[in-house]
């Protein structure tokens, strides 16, 4: 396993600390978060309990059903179309049908001096009035009635052809009419007609009954379907939207907003107000810090978010699962996301009772800012710290394990580099000098190599060594058996004798052997480079190797102009002494040996092929190595150490090149590539 890897595993190790950290910030929110909903929710029942007491209207809205009137700052002008209600179109009321059924729509706006009415009624099989308003009870129609405290007064609106027109009034149960019509205007749509009629305000306690009816045809006796604000006809308050008493404002605390819903989930009342960013994405008081710490929790640590939707603040009416659950008696806990990522939102919905009965909702919404559902600033610091401490541990331990690794590599390549491929020693192996175990080790190895450059340059001259200590014994021991050879010996002691020569002549060889690789090895060392035509040279040494080739072949192939290059020559001709001499050795009688010589766009070719045997694959890639042969088990009458494509290659890479050997179809090859010497050598 790598070093980094193990520094990584270790660093892990550290992940402990702000994990338990995370795990305690998780309870500590946990347990914060059930004392803001068990809070909030005991708040939110007592207002529930206590709402129907506190404002009379609320009690009588969320007593009986209520047509529900919007509240606005200024009167529509009685004109047909829907421009002047704007947003307050949404939400309209669905009037109750009778018979077959006539879907209907009404709502309802209380202005400064008139109650605003818009009626979307769908029927599609229109029964008009007459131009001067003949037919009138035969024709589709709307009745309008209005009970307070000065009785009963009513009008009748028949359907037309659309334009301005006015409710006309008609005699209550008392024989009295209303002394005026009521401004309004039809127009026709795609589903039926539409209906914009304005109802003077004569008494704030007045009730209304709005009946449409449906005529089948022209003299009908009975109408097809009609609608109605109740299914048994009779009278409705109104219950204006989104009240707010000085005593529901002194009841919400800050940063608290209190909503109340009756049964159909209209917004009754509301008052107080949210942090700011609460509902909107404006929030004055962002910063980094603040925005970070905020998503952070809401993606790692928040409850489960309910749909944002549905809890808009200029609702009319409130459609979610929550407030259905608290209508159904079940109060309920709801956290859901606020505009801005820095806070969620705690609503808590408790059903309002009367006479044991759910009669509305009490919903009471609360900013929970991100930072204090955190549990506190100081948990929140200290898991981050803890992340930030473990990062940084780690980078530390990373950056040490990076720095021990480029160390360790640094020794690697110069131990590498230290030996050159022949086991020579190349320039000076560099020596830490710290005091750690890396440059213990340094030291260590320089050492060693030291050693082994010492016993290296031992066996390097151990053969001119030995050449020149056994040089003389050898000598005596020739000239005392040239001596014996002189005396009258028994044929026995003759044979010994024979033998005894030819191997102080082998001996001979031998020494001549290591001395001439020395002295190769030695001139190679201070060879002097020169410009030569090396298409020359190969001519001549062929010149004398023909006399040697015997009954074999001798083939030269070389090009027609000179070959230029700028190196050694006497160390090329023994290179290529070397090879001629190998494959003499190994071309069988008859055989042929071919010299070449090429030239290649990127080195110069010198080339001795034979038709011997092949190379052996094991040997094939040690071949120019010290002290390898194939010859083993061969009869040679001239031993062999190894040495002759060793000097090949070391010749060849004086020049910056190399020597090959391959297999060819019908015998061997092997190659001296060359580029010249370095020049200023």
């Amino acid at each position: 396993m790598p070093l980094r890897m193990k520094l990584l595993l270790i660093a892990l190790v550290a992940a402990v600390f702000p994990l338990a950290g995370w795990r305690f910030v998780v309870q500590m929110e946990a347990t914060l978060r059930q004392s803001l909903e068990q809070s909030l929710l005991a708040s939110a029942r007592t207002l529930a309990s206590a709402m129907p007491a506190i404002d009379p209207q609320l009690h009588s809205a969320l007593a009986t059903p209520a047509l529900h009137a919007r509240p606005m700052s200024v009167d529509v002008a009685v004109d047909g179309f829907g421009d002047d209600w704007g947003a307050w179109h949404r939400s309209p009321e669905w009037l109750a049908t009778r018979r077959d059924g006539l879907p209907a729509r009404i709502m309802v706006g209380i202005g400064p001096s008139a109650v605003n009415l818009w009626l979307d009624i769908d029927d599609a099989t229109p029964v008009h009035a007459g131009a001067d308003g003949s037919f009138s009870d035969g024709a589709d129609r709307i009745h309008i009635k209005v009970r307070d405290r000065f009785g009963l007064r009513q009008w009748l609106l028949p359907r037309s052809a659309g334009g301005d027109l006015s409710a006309e009034p008609m005699p209550g149960d008392d024989g009295r009419q209303p002394s005026f019509a009521l401004p309004a205007a039809m127009r026709e749509s795609a589903r039926g007609y539409t209906v914009e009629l304005r109802l003077p305000i004569a008494d704030p306690g007045l009730t209304i009954a709005i009946d449409a009816i449906d005529m089948p045809h022209r003299g009908a006796d009975l109408p097809r379907a009609w609608a109605s604000t109740t299914s048994d006809g009779s009278f409705r308050a109104l219950a204006t939207l989104w009240q707010e008493t000085p005593l529901i404002r002194s009841l919400i605390p800050t940063g608290t907003r209190l909503r109340v819903i009756d049964r159909a989930g209209y917004a009754l009342a509301r008052s107080g107000s949210l942090r700011p960013g609460s509902d909107t994405s404006d929030d004055s008081d962002q910063s980094v810090l603040r925005w970070l710490r905020a998503v952070i929790y809401r993606r790692l640590m928040a409850p489960t978010l309910a749909e944002p939707g549905g809890y808009g603040f200029n609702e009319l009416q409130l459609r979610a699962p929550q407030i259905d659950a608290a209508l159904t008696g079940t109060p309920s806990i709801v956290w859901r996301p606020a505009a801005s990522e820095a806070s969620v939102i705690l609503a808590a919905a408790a059903p309002i009772l009367l006479d044991g009965d759910v009669v509305g909702t009490v919903l009471l919404e609360q900013t929970s800012d991100a930072l204090l559902l955190w549990t506190n600033r100081a948990l929140g610091s200290l898991l981050l710290g803890g992340l930030l401490t473990m990062i940084f541990a780690a980078a530390i331990l990373f950056g040490y394990a990076g720095y021990l690794s480029f160390r360790i590599r640094k020794l690697r390549n110069a131990t590498e580099a230290a030996l050159s491929a022949e086991g020579r020693l190349v320039g000076n192996f560099p020596r830490s000098s710290s005091v750690d175990e890396i440059g213990d080790l340094s030291r260590s190895f320089a050492k060693l190599l030291d050693q082994v450059g010492t016993y290296t340059d031992y066996l390097r001259t151990l053969g001119s060594k030995l050449s020149h200590e056994l040089a003389t014994p050898l000598a005596v021991v020739k000239s005392s058996l040239e001596n014996l050879e002189q005396e009258q010996l028994p044929e026995s002691a003759r044979v010994y004798a024979e033998r005894a020569r030819s191997g102080a002549e082998r001996l001979g060889v031998l020494l001549r052997n290591l001395s001439q690789a020395s002295r190769i090895e030695s001139a190679i060392a201070t060879a002097e480079a020169e410009d030569f035509d090396l298409r020359q040279a190969v001519i001549g040494a062929a010149a004398g190797y023909r006399d040697l080739a015997s009954d074999r072949r001798l083939d030269l192939d070389i090009p027609e102009s000179p070959v230029r290059l700028f190196g050694a020559p006497e160390l090329i001709h023994q290179a290529l002494d070397k090879l001629v001499d190998n494959a003499l050795g190994f071309t069988p009688p008859g055989g042929w040996i071919k010299l070449s010589l090429a030239v290649t766009p990127n080195a110069i070719e010198l080339a001795v092929s034979n038709n011997g045997p092949p190379l052996p694959s094991r040997l094939q890639d040690k071949l120019f190595d010290s002290l390898i042969s194939v010859r083993d088990g061969r009869v040679s009458t001239s031993p062999h150490l190894g040495l002759g494509l060793y000097i090949v290659r070391l010749v060849a890479e004086l020049h910056q090149g190399e020597a090959v050997a391959n297999n060819i179809a019908d015998g061997v090859e092997f190659r001296m590539l060359m580029k010249g010497m370095q020049r200023g050598r």
